[in-house]
């Protein structure tokens, strides 16, 4: 969308020589981003730590030959930390994005940004907190070595990024953020169908591919 965006001549102005930039469209983006810290802690500590210490119990199991149910545990304990973990970025981002819509006008005001850039901004929020979702959802992906679902999810996100990014420029700065949010929306169901379906073959895989 920020190539989109940069590269549209309406939206944007030329810096130094092929760089350009997008004033309406810029700001906003980089004070949303802000707002997905408190996500991108759940994402760190349930995905980085919780998630690899059953993934790891998971593969030591089966390649030391461990029992079965001690295998099915530890595929049911990955699958409930994705689970758990996707539900607390979605709970923790909420909250932030309440206290975000409800104070953003005061904190716009205090630094001296147009009230203008508000409507794109809370969009742009909505939407970052569903890409660290998305990137959750690929985390998980990357470690089960599942790289063809990662090709076809971040191709998915690419064309739609693109055409709805260029679909909400064309209806008019009204709808200026929502190609990108729509964009990451769709392509995050998508994610989390595929990773629904691994889960369910994943000890077939495992044991009956290699």
């Amino acid at each position: 969308d920020k190539l989109t965006f940069w590269f549209t001549t309406g939206t944007s102005t030329p810096v130094i020589g092929p760089l350009r930039a997008s004033t309406i469209y810029d700001l906003p983006v980089f004070l949303a981003y802000l707002c997905v810290i408190p996500g991108m802690g759940i994402f760190l500590v349930k995905f980085e730590t919780d998630f690899v210490e059953w993934y790891d119990k998971f593969y030591t199991a089966v390649r030391e030959g461990g029992a079965l149910q001690d295998i099915a545990r530890y595929h049911d304990g990955m699958q409930g930390v994705v689970r758990e973990g996707l539900y607390q970025i979605l709970k923790v981002q909420a909250l932030t994005l309440l206290a975000v819509y409800t104070f953003v006008p005061a904190l716009f005001s205090w630094i001296g940004i147009s009230s203008l850039y508000i409507p794109l901004f809370l969009v742009q929020a909505v939407a970052a907190s569903f890409q660290v979702m998305l990137l959750a959802v690929l985390n998980v992906f990357y470690y089960l070595d599942r790289r063809r679902d990662v090709v076809v999810i971040t191709a998915t996100l690419t064309v739609l990024n693109f055409a709805l990014s260029m679909l909400s420029i064309h209806l008019g700065p009204a709808f200026f953020g929502y190609g990108f949010g729509v964009a990451l929306l769709l392509t995050l169901m998508l994610g989390m169908m595929l990773l629904q379906r691994l889960f369910r073959k994943l000890e077939y895989q495992t044991f009956m591919l290699q």
